[in-house]
């Protein structure tokens, strides 16, 4: 049974356009050669978009990892764990660049914070954690609140209070945020932030967290 709903999680995304858009997405602001980890890669269904990279995956549901492996060519399917980010399964300063794409949502504030730590571990000094989420905003019609209500997440934000919770943390510089309107489709989600959240010395922050320069 776990298997079958991401199964249906997978066909409705392809209904809505959604791996494309993704792939478009993530490849703006991603590229080549360098060591990866997709965090949070659920069934691994975009994937291929990382062909050229050094590509780690992990994930804390072993149903969404089982799928994930048979999806997965040979070589990445090698790099692919389930895991628990806390347990700490890679050396510290090991990535070069963290895809933390569709997934803050889905955990609480505290949750937010580990991970946010814990990928902070294991990203070389000077990588980016690259932080992709569907945010609530003001002028949000009914279908973007139907859509957030029925979605797994149970822990839809805005930008300022993504913002906030990294900021907290005085762990990264933090760029500008970036939307994203997604998929095309006839029924609209709400739209996607992107921020770059830049592993550096506490020294180097503002005393915001915001980026300098």
């Amino acid at each position: 049974m776990p298997r079958i709903k991401y199964y249906i999680w997978d066909l409705v995304q392809q209904v809505l356009g959604a791996p494309d858009f993704k792939r478009n997405l993530y490849k703006s602001v991603l590229g080549p050669p360098g060591r990866l980890l997709d965090f949070g890669c659920a069934t691994g269904h975009i994937a291929d978009v990382f062909r050229d990279f050094d590509y780690y995956a992990v994930d804390i549901d072993p149903a969404a990892v089982e799928i994930a492996r048979h999806r997965l060519p040979q070589r990445a399917a090698g790099h692919l764990l389930n895991a628990d980010i806390s347990s700490r399964p890679f050396p510290p300063d090991f990535f070069d660049d963290i895809l933390f794409a569709c997934t803050a949502h889905h955990v609480d504030d505290p949750t937010l914070k580990m991970i946010l730590k814990e990928l902070h571990f294991c990203l070389k000094p000077g990588g980016s954690i690259h932080l992709f989420d569907p945010v609530l905003q003001d002028s949000d019609g009914w279908q973007q609140k139907l859509m957030r209500r029925i979605d797994r997440g149970r822990y839809p934000r805005t930008v300022s209070q993504i913002e906030a919770t990294v900021s907290s943390l005085s762990l990264f510089q933090l760029g500008k945020p970036t939307f994203h309107p997604p998929y095309g489709a006839a029924f609209q989600d709400c739209d996607f932030v992107y921020l770059q959240l830049r592993k550096a010395p506490v020294e180097a922050l503002g005393r915001d967290g915001t980026m300098a320069g």
